[in-house]
């Protein structure tokens, strides 16, 4: 399982791009700013877009992608989501108004994207991946994903996400993983903040692992907010977690 980190950063900035890894090749998790880092040709090579939630630094750039690759698609590219996500899509981004809706182009039959509702704990197979959604706690309708390669190797990737009981009672769920691949948005100064805004801290994320049942062999870290980097990795930096942690950077290609 390859995971090439297209965008990690939690804001904006000079080499910052949002949410979007790319899984071998055709797949993408969430749609930010860094699957703009893609060249057309590599674009076309998508087939398969799963998307955590509706907030605009994950799906910013699903419209344009769309758009880009209209004329040039033999077939749908699928989008898969929480139905409130869909909704939310529908509603507020594919609406004729903010952009057109690509589920009815060219025609109803032979649309260039098909938007395809995922249900928690139900699994769906592509391309020898096995990707099973699961709950975590966000302040809108948000899923993680739980991602199997036939070899076994297992990464759950969380979105974003605060430390509470229902996601934890998830990730125990999921057994070992070989990653958690999770956010640490603000510093611990700003704890009150994260939690109003369901993200975690440093101080939230040495809890999180610690209440889970078996320590992860790899820990990767994102969404960082880029003005407040350099404060969470020195708290990062103090905590005594019985894993390896990696603080994502856009650009790199990891092997699970």
């Amino acid at each position: 399982m390859k995971v090439e980190i297209l965008g990690c950063s939690g804001g904006m900035g000079a080499e910052q791009y949002t949410t979007c890894y790319r899984v071998n090749d055709h797949i993408l998790l969430d749609a930010g700013t860094g699957l703009g880092k893609l060249t057309h040709d590599e674009q076309l090579k998508i087939k398969h877009i799963f998307i955590t939630h509706s907030h605009m630094d994950h799906i910013c750039f699903l419209p344009l992608l769309i758009d880009n690759l209209f004329e040039h698609l033999e077939e749908p590219l699928q989008v898969y989501a929480l139905p409130e996500v869909l909704e939310t899509l529908r509603v507020h981004i594919f609406n004729w108004e903010i952009w057109p809706d690509f589920s009815t182009l060219p025609n109803d039959k032979t649309p260039v994207v098909k938007f395809n509702a995922i249900t928690p704990h139900k699994p769906l197979t592509i391309e020898d991946l096995t990707f099973t959604a699961f709950p975590v706690e966000h302040i809108v309708p948000t899923c993680g994903y739980h991602l199997v390669d036939q070899q076994g190797k297992s990464l759950a990737f969380t979105g974003d996400t605060t430390f509470g009981p229902e996601v934890l009672k998830e990730l125990n769920k999921l057994g070992k993983l070989d990653v958690l691949m999770t956010e640490c948005a603000f510093p611990n100064r700003l704890d009150e903040l994260a939690k109003l805004a369901k993200h975690l801290t440093p101080s939230l994320l040495d809890k999180f692992i610690h209440a889970l049942d078996k320590s992860p062999k790899q820990i990767w870290l994102s969404h960082l907010k880029p003005s407040q980097t350099e404060e969470i990795k020195g708290e990062l930096a103090q905590l005594n977690l019985d894993t390896q942690v990696r603080l994502l950077e856009s650009g790199e290609l990891l092997a699970v």
